[in-house]
């Protein structure tokens, strides 16, 4: 072996410490890292006794809808409302042409004329029974026809409210087509659906407060009126109907609405709205909760309404526990923590 090979060995064998040592410096510095203690604070979620108030979206509805049309079909003579119009129950809104009335009455009054005349012959002997029966079972199949001819020529209001549709105007020919729609808003409803869950504390008469987004927090005072008899088995709901006295005629039917219902006080688990955690993306929120040995643990939550600044916990939490307040952008699940104040 010759001078300089023997200089690389030991070159070599001087260097090997060093490498050993700087790796040993690194692995070190890895687990101080992973083993790094975040400092948080924390909140001890506790049950409380609260109203249970749900929200239900909705739209208003109107009490009564009509649509006014004439089943024969003839001419329109005469509209005499415009949309908008406020109308009475019995008020007249369109007046058909006659034409078909006229010719009707004619034939009712020739009808008439021969039926006295058979009438009298059958007095004297000179005519059948059944030729008298046969007369009168027409005349009467014609005053039938022409009261009907009559109810549709002039077309009045079923209920009190407003004309919400005109489709046709003077001289047109409506066919079986609706010519005006009518709509009753003063009450007006709302439907919404319910969980099945719900079914056996909702009952009839119980009050209902509503909001509209066109009106802010100004709200609404109705009573429920109807409960639907049976539960969908797709949805697991069932749908009530609360009615709304709307004297101020504010709520107009097609508003969307909110609709507000107080089941009872019970005891619920809340949450402060610091610890909440919203995923991006989604709609899922979530807590970090501290462990006995200082891990947390990243799970989801279902929030109910809103108090102040706490949240109503449906799911996810048990009563005391103690969540994370602070800090949790730096934490992820199984991370080590110390309690701070």
């Amino acid at each position: 072996m010759n001078r300089k090979s023997i200089f690389k060995i030991f070159m070599i064998a001087a260097a090997l410490p060093l490498m050993f040592a700087s790796c040993s410096k690194k692995e070190n510095k890895e687990t101080v890292k992973q083993d790094e203690v975040i400092k948080v604070q924390v909140e001890q979620v506790s049950v409380q006794e609260i109203d249970q108030i749900y929200d239900f979206t909705s739209t208003i509805e109107p009490m009564y809808k009509n649509y006014i049309s004439s089943a024969g079909g003839t001419r329109i003579e005469k509209i005499y409302v415009e949309v908008g119009d406020r109308v009475s129950k019995g008020q007249t809104l369109v007046r058909m042409e006659n034409t078909n009335v006229a010719t009707a009455q004619a034939q009712l009054d020739n009808l008439g004329v021969e039926l006295a005349r058979i009438k009298a012959l059958y007095q004297s002997g000179g005519a059948s029974k059944q030729q008298l029966d046969q007369l009168q079972v027409q005349y009467d199949v014609a005053k039938k026809n022409i009261a009907n001819l009559k109810e549709n020529i002039t077309l009045t209001s079923p209920i009190s409210g407003v004309v919400t549709m005109r489709n046709f105007d003077n001289g047109d020919v409506s066919g079986s087509s609706p010519i005006l729609q009518v709509m009753q808003i003063s009450p007006v409803k709302l439907k919404f659906s319910v969980n099945e869950s719900f079914y056996s504390k909702i009952k009839v008469g119980m009050a209902v407060t509503a909001k509209v987004e066109v009106f802010g927090d100004e709200v609404f005072s109705g009573k429920i009126t109807l409960i639907s008899p049976t539960i969908d088995p797709t949805s697991r709901t069932f749908y009530v109907e609360a009615q709304f006295t709307n004297a101020n005629q504010k709520l107009r039917p097609g508003m969307f609405g909110r609709a507000e219902l107080n089941l009872g006080r019970a005891n619920t688990i809340l949450v402060s709205d610091k610890a909440i955690v919203k995923q991006n993306g989604t709609n899922d929120k979530y807590v970090y909760v501290v462990n006995e040995d200082n891990t947390v643990d990243y799970r989801q939550v279902t929030l109910g309404r809103r108090l102040d600044d706490k949240y109503a916990v449906l799911e996810g939490l048990n009563d005391g526990d103690k969540v994370v307040v602070s800090d949790y952008n730096k934490l992820k699940k199984g991370a080590k923590v110390t309690v701070v104040k």
